[in-house]
């Protein structure tokens, strides 16, 4: 397994709640118009995708009119539900996004915007729907993002996989496919005012992610693809990849976070 330095990215693979938490979080700096905001937004990626439910426009110009808005993307699972304020519907929607962006207005619970993905079309012919739906919020406080320690973390687990005796076939500091993305993913260019260091943890914790939720889907279904295991060197590779998957997806998101806040 490789550890950084990883190069300078030309896009970062982001779920698609958290490329719109950094490029929303850009225009609301006053670094870019609504416009380009949605376009960055969007990102790229190898197929036709459709964007249907709330039109990200009017949301980020309604989101620039609240007192003192802001942004806190999450990327939430079952029993790991930090950062969603609620309630219960909009918990559950993010739930099955598995991501969302929570809008607070004053440090209040505003409204949820989350993601639902849908693949529709043909095999080799697929699309994309992405259904934006907003949910409104509690009005409970939200705490501000920062702290808990999730980048040093990451890092610490990834120098423990590097220098452990189990084996595992990811190398977060190489480019990863478009086609290598989950649906609800997306690949965008960097906003100005992400700096390199943010940008390249963002790439490694995001390609992370991405690998080991495959490595352990892979498992799951077929058996560990690194052939004959015993039972306790299979143990400790499941929770290796479990460790760095926790601590990718934490990463993601508390750098994430740092890099929305207006």
């Amino acid at each position: 397994m490789t550890l950084p330095p990883v190069p300078a990215p030309d896009l970062l693979p982001l779920p698609r709640a958290l490329a719109l938490s950094l490029w929303a979080s850009s225009y609301l700096r006053g670094d870019c118009g609504p416009d380009d905001a949605v376009l960055g937004a969007h990102g790229h990626g190898h197929r036709h995708v459709e964007h249907a439910g709330q039109d990200l426009f009017d949301w980020m110009t309604s989101v620039r009119r609240l007192p003192l808005p802001a942004l806190r993307p999450a990327l939430p699972t079952p029993g790991r539900i930090a950062g969603l304020p609620g309630p219960p519907a909009a918990v559950t929607a993010a739930l099955e996004a598995g991501q969302a962006v929570v809008v607070t207005a004053a440090g209040l619970a505003e409204q949820t915007l989350v993601p639902a993905t849908e693949v529709i079309g043909s095999e080799g012919a697929e699309g994309i729907v992405v259904r934006w739906d907003v949910i409104a919020g509690t009005g409970r406080s939200v705490a501000p993002p920062g702290g808990s320690g999730a980048r040093e973390a990451f890092l610490q687990a990834l120098r423990r996989a590097a220098r452990g005796t189990t084996r595992l076939d990811l190398v977060p500091d190489e480019p990863l496919a478009a086609s290598s993305l989950p649906a609800s993913w997306t690949a965008i260019e960097a906003p100005r005012h992400l700096d390199r260091s943010a940008a390249h943890l963002l790439v490694l914790s995001a390609r992370t992610l991405v690998l080991t939720e495959a490595e352990l889907a892979a498992d799951a279904l077929d058996g560990p693809r690194t052939g004959a295991l015993g039972v306790q060197t299979l143990a400790a590779r499941t929770a290796l990849l479990r460790e760095l998957h926790d601590a990718a997806r934490d990463a993601l998101v508390d750098v994430t976070a740092l890099a929305s806040t207006v």
